[in-house]
């Protein structure tokens, strides 16, 4: 009687302790930030921090370093689309867009992301600031000062430095 009460308690400590150890692998602490640790359970990564608590939860196909793009940001991805995350947890941009340029390229502080094969304008708080709608953008100041060349189709026109179209084509 008391081996078959052993091997319950047993028992329940070994599924306790199974339900505790999810992650197929944890990577070190401070490679991406100081107190956190990259996870991977079922190909899929989020970070853990040093009390072991979930942070991100491992729903991405791949996370990348922060700064990348943008100091406090981590380029993230899922299925073939890009996003962000931020150092403190939050998802800042979802996984939607097919590109994501740096920001600066174009305009200060704006980083041209692709959806559908339309490209359009984040701001670095993660804001769409120009809507995803034109086929090829120009560069600000290319032909007038603060202006970009936009085009749809074999339309074109322009959009300000607050992306909003200021002359057209008849786009």
């Amino acid at each position: 009687m008391k081996l078959v009460a052993v091997i319950f308690i047993a028992g329940i400590s070994i599924k306790t302790l199974s339900a505790q150890i999810k992650y197929d692998k944890i990577d070190d602490f401070g490679n991406y930030q100081a107190d956190w640790a990259m996870v991977e359970m079922d190909h899929k990564f989020g970070f853990v921090d040093k009390k072991g608590n979930l942070v991100i939860s491992p729903k991405y196909d791949h996370i990348g370093p922060f700064g990348d793009i943008k100091s406090d940001w981590a380029m993230v991805t899922l299925g073939n689309k890009f996003g962000f995350i931020d150092d403190k947890g939050n998802e800042i941009v979802q996984p939607i867009c097919d590109h994501v340029g740096q920001f600066g390229d174009y305009k200060k502080n704006w980083a041209l992301i692709q959806i559908d094969k339309k490209l359009g304008f984040i701001d670095k708080k993660g804001n769409v600031v120009v809507e995803p709608l034109f086929d090829s953008i120009g560069l600000f100041g290319d032909l007038k000062a603060d202006w970009a060349v936009v085009t749809i189709k074999d339309k074109s026109g322009f959009i300000d430095s607050d992306g909003k179209i200021v002359q057209s084509s008849e786009l």
